[in-house]
């Protein structure tokens, strides 16, 4: 009889612990999923922010370097795609203000640099609004 409760108990101690063991190893898979999406969140926010603040650099440089040549001197990762428009919002700031938008696609993360800008007399960027996320 106390071996029947012996073995019992061995079986409920095994039992309890093939879960833990299991429920261990789910965290640790969820957690580096977790982990892998944020860095890849992370490069693309870096890269589009790069290339944001180059065009800044070089147009208030005096440069008028292509948005191509500054993609194939940067060194990227990701697909990046740059358009350039006027501004969508009704802030009186941004009245005759133009816009620079940086798209950046990461192994299917998507980060956006976006900036609002005016030109002043010498052609410098006068930053109104400039956002990453």
């Amino acid at each position: 009889m106390k071996k029947a409760f012996v073995s019992i108990y061995v079986l409920l101690i095994l039992l309890v612990f093939g879960l833990t063991v299991t429920f261990i190893y789910k965290e640790n898979d969820t957690n580096y999923d977790i982990s892998e999406s944020l860095y890849n969140k992370k490069i693309a926010l870096f890269e589009a922010e790069s290339v944001l603040n180059m065009i800044i650099e070089e147009r208030n440089a005096g440069n008028e370097v292509s948005i191509q040549d500054i993609l194939r001197n940067f060194n990227h990762e990701s697909e990046i795609k740059i358009t350039n428009g006027t501004p969508e919002n009704a802030v009186k700031e941004a009245e005759g203000a133009k816009s620079i938008n940086v798209r950046a696609d990461y192994k299917g993360t998507e980060s956006h640099a976006i900036l609002t800008y005016k030109e002043d007399k010498n052609k410098k960027i006068e930053i109104v609004y400039k956002r990453v996320y």
